[in-house]
């Protein structure tokens, strides 16, 4: 048995956005694919079915409601019918909408400014509106507001006609394949020879918030139509590497990256901040531009400085900033503010000492004027992936979370900040919904985060611990607390040292290796093994024990590139962050110079990946999917545009029932970095450069 192909298309927009002219162009169009088509236009209802109503919002509701009783009357006789009319109103187009079922019903918008709308002007409306011969008028005296939930949105100010109609087609042949038994279907001569994939990062979301705890719509949705699960971050769970694991399918020791600050050498004073540069393998765009798409990123970590591409970046946070030349191509930038509708924000400033009011403010006018260029991006430039890293997540759980979660050591009931993080979330839902808007059925929609979040009780001062326990020993011990430095270090008795931020990374101070080193390398295991057992086993001044977890990064990565360090400590299982600084003279502490985040990092992000079509389509699948980590994330995304996993790879392809799949399958992917790559004139941070985004780490609390 054939299912009825009766559908509705209804075109909503400003008056001058296209609507006429892409109806007739649509109708014709299927009508030479033998399709039975009926089209309602709302000027030419107006001159006889409607033509006793007004412009009166009363009048306007009553025009919509018989067009669209009309509409249902005629796609119950299985017509495919195009409806052009404004229908400027949300509760107008809700109510048109709920006359049909799902699978029935197609709304477009035509997303044409209205400046651009009164240029074109074909019928003089707007200049008689402005004089105040129209009343009522849409756009001028009456608004327009934007549809909430598209299913399909056509920029009409930057297409052609053609190009606006040959979307249309793309997305009805996909959507409604089904013909009447006398009609064939419609072809498949726009179908798209590869898929489209859009990523969201937000980053530090954890499965807690997203799966259970609030109401996120959005979110919701993409997990009942697609898979879910809880993503293992990578060790440590951390905004680097964790990002960069995901993008590349290796684990930090095969990186070389142990977080945002790394040895270049086994001297005592070389770090280096990473950037794009230190990233030596390729990354999954790589691979997917080397196989002919065109792909955006935004945000996303260790992408300064940009590099040539095929496609679009605008570089992460770790920029200096927005003035460093944070895009390619470069000419993009110029135009960052104007797509943004406000100063393009690459972090939040003041984030541990600033007015708490000012800081959510700036976090919320980051969000969105970032959301925003996501969507220009989106709706403007040529793509075949897309991806995103919002950071304005973290920066709310560390900032907030002690004011919003009860048993937590900051909550006070009632403080004026008890529901931002609850009101955060759902805006971020809001945000991420909208985008979905933007996006055709072929499009693949993964939402990830690079770690979870849990509370902090404090810090541990790793080096004041080395100090007590003689594995550190100071040419001086300071009057005041102040950072660690080489020179403060007597290296003739010292054995360890540690760096880090969130987590604590444990240098040896080894003979033949450092050059002032004084572990004898026949020795040097039996030493790290009695550090690793005395820091696991601590208690504090009460006598109470502190579950230290220790690692060996020889014993969790299959390589260690690079300066790894010799052990890694997450304090009391991260519910305490690591404290390099010396002169406090104290071990475990409810905070530090620059202030006490209430929230670490925890192990868990979160995974979600659905297709587009099934979502619009109803079609349920809500997988749990389990046992995922960071290193399945580039893996899964080539799967998705046919182009097998390469050798080497840490991690596996997820499929669409949540099992893993075969690797040895489909063409090959190639890392093709490309000439313009290795000669493109960044190479890294200019030292000023690198001062200026060492700083920002310290206020950030990574270092």
């Amino acid at each position: 048995m054939q299912v009825p192909v009766g559908k509705v298309i209804w075109f909503t927009g400003l008056s001058g956005s296209g609507k006429s002219t892409l109806a007739v162009m649509l109708k014709e169009e299927l009508e030479r694919k033998c399709l039975a088509v009926a089209l309602l236009d709302g000027d030419i209802l107006r001159q006889g079915l409607n033509r006793d109503l007004g412009f009166s919002g009363i009048d306007r509701a009553e025009n919509i409601r018989r067009a669209a009783e009309v509409a249902k009357i005629l796609s119950d006789s299985d017509y495919l019918v195009i409806c052009a009319f404004i229908t400027p109103f949300h509760s107008i187009r809700k109510a048109v909408r709920g006359l049909f079922v799902n699978d029935e019903y197609v709304e477009v918008f035509l997303d044409c400014p209205l400046e651009i709308c009164e240029q074109r002007d074909p019928k003089g409306l707007y200049s008689q509106a402005r004089k105040g011969e129209v009343p009522e008028f849409t756009g001028v005296s009456s608004p327009f507001e934007l549809p909430e939930s598209p299913d399909l949105i056509i920029p009409t100010s930057s297409l052609s006609c053609q190009e606006s109609l040959d979307r249309i087609i793309e997305y009805l042949e996909r959507r409604f394949p089904e013909a009447r038994p006398n009609h064939p279907r419609i072809p498949c001569a726009l179908r798209r020879s590869r898929p489209k994939m859009a990523i969201i990062g937000l980053d530090s979301a954890p499965p807690s918030m997203v799966f259970g705890r609030y109401d996120l719509p959005n979110l919701r949705t993409l997990m009942e139509h697609g898979r879910w699960g809880k993503l293992r971050s990578t060790d440590p769970p951390i905004t680097v590497p964790a990002w960069t694991t995901m993008t590349t399918g290796r684990d930090p020791g095969e990186l070389g990256l142990y977080g945002f600050r790394n040895r270049l050498s086994h001297d005592y004073d070389h770090l280096s901040t990473v950037n794009r540069t230190h990233v030596t393998v390729p990354r999954v765009w790589d691979y997917l531009e080397n196989a002919g798409n065109y792909t955006i990123t935004l945000g996303v970590p260790q992408t300064y400085p940009p590099r040539p591409h095929n496609g679009v970046t605008v570089a992460d946070f770790l920029a200096p900033d927005v003035r460093s030349g944070i895009t390619y191509p470069p000419e993009l930038a110029a135009e960052l503010d104007r797509m943004a509708d406000g100063p393009y924000m690459l972090d939040v400033k003041d984030f541990r000492s600033g007015d708490k009011k000012q800081l959510l403010d700036d976090i919320y006018a980051m969000v969105n004027r970032r959301f925003k260029v996501a969507e220009e991006l989106i709706k403007r430039r040529r793509w075949d992936f897309f991806m995103m890293v919002e950071i304005g997540l973290d920066r709310m759980h560390h900032a907030f979370w002690g004011h919003c979660t009860p048993g937590h050591k900051d909550y006070v009931p009632g403080n004026p900040f008890e529901h931002a993080l609850s009101d955060f979330y759902k805006y971020l839902d809001h945000c991420v919904g909208r985008l979905l808007m933007f996006l055709d059925d072929d499009t693949t929609v993964m939402v990830i985060s690079d770690h979870g979040v849990k509370s902090a009780t404090g810090g541990f001062c790793i080096n004041e611990w080395l100090i007590r326990n003689e594995w550190l020993n100071l040419l001086e011990y300071p009057e005041s607390e102040v950072p660690l430095t080489p020179d403060m270090v007597d290296w003739s008795r010292t054995k360890a040292w540690s760096e880090g931020g969130y987590y604590a990374r444990v240098f040896m101070n080894v003979k033949g290796r450092e050059p002032q080193g004084i572990i004898e390398p026949d020795q040097y295991e039996s030493c790290r093994n009695r550090l690793s057992e005395t820091l696991s086993d601590f208690h504090d001044d009460s006598g109470a024990s502190i579950r230290n977890v220790v690692l060996k990064p020889g014993e969790i990565y299959r390589d260690c590139r690079n300066v790894p360090p010799d052990l890694m400590v997450y304090f009391d299982d991260l519910a305490l962050r690591s404290i390099g600084t010396v002169g406090s003279g104290s071990i475990v502490r409810n905070g530090n110079t620059r202030g006490m985040d209430s929230a670490n990092h925890d192990y868990y992000g979160i995974y979600i990946q659905t297709r587009l079509s099934d979502l619009r389509r109803g079609i349920t699948r809500d997988t749990l999917t389990e046992n995922i980590s960071c290193l399945d994330i580039t893996p899964t995304i080539l799967d998705e545009f046919g182009l097998a996993v390469p050798e080497g790879l840490g991690g596996k392809a997820i499929k669409r029932e949540g099992i893993y799949l075969d690797r040895t399958r489909k063409s090959q992917a190639s890392e093709g970095a490309g000439e313009r790559e290795r000669t493109y004139r960044h190479a890294g941070f200019t030292s000023e450069e690198e001062a200026v985004v060492v700083q920002r780490l310290k206020d950030l609390g990574y270092l």
